[in-house]
């Protein structure tokens, strides 16, 4: 059998193949992910200011590939805590006194909108691993007590990177590390989030 005579069964079977991979896509896909992390203002270096984030998000995929997200996140500080046992075998805790970013701060409050590319390479049917680069709108205030010490708004970079599972009913798990760039503030951390693909 000639190229020729070949050529257009095999562009027929390759997009059928194409086309049917297509109908099994769930193009869209909910997700809510928890973050601890660490957060630095005006290269304060410190290791001690510890952020918690939720981050839920909505996905729309184009292909198996490349999605769009859109999301809506949220941050602060957790409260740390020192614990102690006394000679008569007791445990006593107490919450260590905050002073954030060498700036006496004891309160951080970070709101983010974020859109982002999302892309993902398939390891196996159900694992992939996953990248993420966009911005994100943000607002955040430091303060001591209800002092404002630091207030901004604006936007910066967002990244994330990690491995997801999606079950066959359409549940996932991720895990990864990401980062937000936001002026003289950055946030950094590992996270760890549960969606649904329908």
């Amino acid at each position: 059998m000639s190229l020729l005579k070949t050529l257009p069964i095999l562009l027929t079977v390759a997009f059928s193949v194409n086309a049917a991979a297509q109908d099994n896509l769930k193009h869209h896909s909910f997700g809510v992910q928890g973050s601890l992390g660490t957060a630095e203002f005006k290269n304060s270096g410190s290791a001690d200011n510890d952020i918690a984030q939720v981050y839920f998000h909505y996905n729309y995929a184009f292909d198996d590939i490349f999605s769009l997200e859109l999301g809506v996140n949220s941050a602060q500080q957790y409260d740390d805590w020192k614990c102690e046992r006394d000679d008569a075998d007791k445990w006593s805790c107490k919450e260590k006194d905050l002073s954030l970013f060498d700036l006496n701060a004891d309160k951080v409050e970070v709101r983010n909108l974020i859109i982002a590319g999302k892309a993902q390479y398939q390891l196996s049917q159900r694992n992939s691993l996953y990248g993420k680069l966009g911005a994100q709108f943000y607002d955040y205030k430091i303060k001591r007590r209800s002092t404002v010490l630091a207030d901004d708004s604006g936007v910066g970079l967002y990244a994330e990177a990690g491995w997801q599972y999606r079950w066959d009913n359409g549940l996932g798990v991720d895990a990864g590390l990401k980062v937000m760039k936001m002026g003289e503030l950055k946030v950094a951390g590992s996270t760890l989030g549960i969606s649904y693909a329908f």
